[in-house]
């Protein structure tokens, strides 16, 4: 059986601006290094199910936000920049394995459900290239978005989940691209909780900000989307203005989740032709 676990689908094809950099604040560091001296057991199969992947994408767009700038000097939004990236996640996704399905929502004032599941990756690329930036809110209200999934999903129901493996597993992949407005769960956790403490359920998270400084939230923000890993298995991504960092980040969401290490002991390496 393919193993859907590549080291590096993407690496390599953003050869883009690298100079744009990221950051890693000392409180997030703490954060996401929670895991870090603790084994963490999986209790499921680890085999290649198909996956059912909902690819959330804020599309609010606040003040002051900066652009993408590329090795040739041509400037992108983040906008723009995340729907190529995502783009390129689901043609390989889609080739590793045709029985794996995408659905889109959209994340303003309130989450849409925006396209139901399909393994036909071209119907969520043009519904992608439909998307346009829009006035940012003054809230993200994660407890709607988390509503809207458990309303929208089954979750798998094996007896022995341990020994069974499921029919499929489900994966939310948000991308989140606001510095000034810090996710809350207005409505409380208890659908979160609920979602997250299945075994056939898993969260991502790939934040593009601005460069922190005094009046944005970068800092406080990552730290609250580290803390969304209650399990130890969620990816947990950063990235500032930098596109090849961001393609990169996409690429390692590639690997299946069932099948993948945990983030702190990802390690990839290119190795060179000789």
């Amino acid at each position: 059986m393919f193993c859907d676990n590549p080291s590096s689908l993407i690496l390599g094809m953003a050869a883009e601006e690298r100079s744009s950099g990221g950051s890693s604040p000392s409180e997030a560091l703490e954060v996401t290094e929670q895991f870090g001296s603790v084994t963490v057991e999986r209790h499921v199969p680890r085999i290649n199910c198909p996956e059912h992947i909902i690819l959330v994408v804020d599309v609010c767009r606040e003040d002051g936000n900066t652009s993408y700038k590329l090795a040739d000097g041509s400037k992108f939004s983040s906008l723009y920049m995340v729907k190529r990236a995502i783009t390129l996640f689901l043609q390989n996704k889609h080739a590793i394995d045709s029985r794996h399905k995408f659905a889109l929502v959209v994340l303003h004032e309130s989450p849409i459900w925006l396209h139901d599941f399909t393994n036909n990756p071209r119907e969520i690329m043009s519904e992608l290239d439909e998307l346009e930036d829009a006035v940012a809110t003054s809230r993200c209200d994660l407890s709607l978005l988390f509503d809207l999934i458990a309303r929208q999903i089954s979750l798998p129901q094996c007896s022995n989940p341990a020994v069974a493996p499921p029919p499929c597993v489900f994966r939310t992949i948000v991308f989140y691209g606001r510095s000034q407005c810090l996710p809350q769960f207005l409505g409380g956790k208890a659908v979160f909780t609920h979602l997250i403490q299945s075994p056939h359920f898993f969260l991502d998270v790939l934040y593009m900000h601005e460069a922190p400084s005094d009046e944005n939230k970068c800092e406080g923000i990552f730290d609250l989307l580290c803390g969304l890993d209650e399990s130890g298995w969620s990816y947990v991504l950063e990235v500032s203005r930098n596109a090849t960092k961001l393609h990169n980040h996409c690429g390692s969401l590639l690997a299946h989740p069932l099948q993948r290490p945990t983030q702190k002991d990802v390690h990839y390496t290119l190795n060179g032709v000789d």
